[in-house]
């Protein structure tokens, strides 16, 4: 399988032939060899720096149609009926999770994209659409209001999980045998900034789980396990079985300072 014919790890939107091919120009205009092998993505495929570039613009695209909705969470979270530190805590947790999803589109992969061959990522790249927030409006009802913030939560934390087992990993090893300085800077980027944000979205998946689904019983467990693995599906990566789930869960909540990395309680 040729890298213009595969399908890349970002999921289901996969750098076409074109793609690949606007990537070389703009990478040649930059005077950068399109065609150095830079190594294989998750599936096996050849990536080169074409192949690179245009996978930082399915990136960037994907973090940044993430801001919107995940704001939408964080006002949900206001109107679902929670108790008030939990309501609280997972409103300025995603709060602060919607501007660091605008940044790593912006700032970290949308830069480092512009930076290799002077154009800009476009939205309509994302790997996860561009999903409106329009069916993330709240409700009279705080009790549909709380099914919303489950369910939407759960599959956003799927896509988390992805980013931050399988696609940071893998654009990391894509870079590091790469001198160019927009690669190693990416690699310090995604090492320094990217990564331990995104293990705090991936902890209020989690904080979520066991601080509202948990105390619902057994059907909302099983309601949360199945739309994880629709939102892992978004992005093409493979389904989680349950006891993997368990793991990934914990047996506990993180403490409400952890999700927004600070040292201190959110709620006074």
């Amino acid at each position: 399988m040729t890298e213009a014919e595969g399908s890349t790890f970002v999921g289901r939107a996969p750098v076409t032939a074109f793609d690949l091919e606007r990537s070389r120009v703009l990478l040649s205009d930059r005077g950068i060899d399109p065609d150095r092998l830079l190594g294989q993505d998750a599936f096996g495929n050849a990536v080169t720096a074409a192949g690179l570039h245009g996978l930082l613009g399915r990136v960037a695209a994907s973090e940044k149609a993430g801001q919107d909705p995940i704001y939408a969470l964080a006002r949900l979270a206001l109107v679902s009926g929670l108790p008030d530190e939990v309501g609280e805590t997972l409103f300025l947790a995603y709060n602060q999770q919607s501007a660091e999803e605008a940044g790593h589109g912006d700032k970290v992969f949308g830069n480092a994209y512009f930076a290799l061959g002077g154009a800009a990522p476009e939205l309509a790249w994302s790997v996860v659409g561009n999903p409106g927030t329009e069916f993330l409006r709240p409700q009279d009802d705080v009790h549909l209001n709380r099914e919303l913030l489950r369910t939407t939560a759960a599959a956003v934390g799927g896509v988390e999980v992805v980013a931050l087992q399988r696609a940071f990993p893998a654009l990391l090893s894509l870079c590091a045998g790469w001198s160019h300085p927009v690669a190693r800077d990416l690699v310090h980027q995604i090492n320094d900034v990217v990564r331990p944000e995104e293990a705090r979205h991936v902890l209020i998946w989690r904080y979520l789980f066991h601080t509202i689904v948990v105390p619902e019983g057994e059907a909302a467990i099983n309601a949360y396990f199945e739309h994880t693995n629709r939102g892992r599906g978004a992005v093409a990566a493979e389904q989680l079985d349950r006891d993997a789930f368990v793991r990934l869960v914990g047996n506990r909540a993180p403490e409400p300072s952890q999700l927004v990395g600070k040292e201190r309680a959110l709620i006074s």
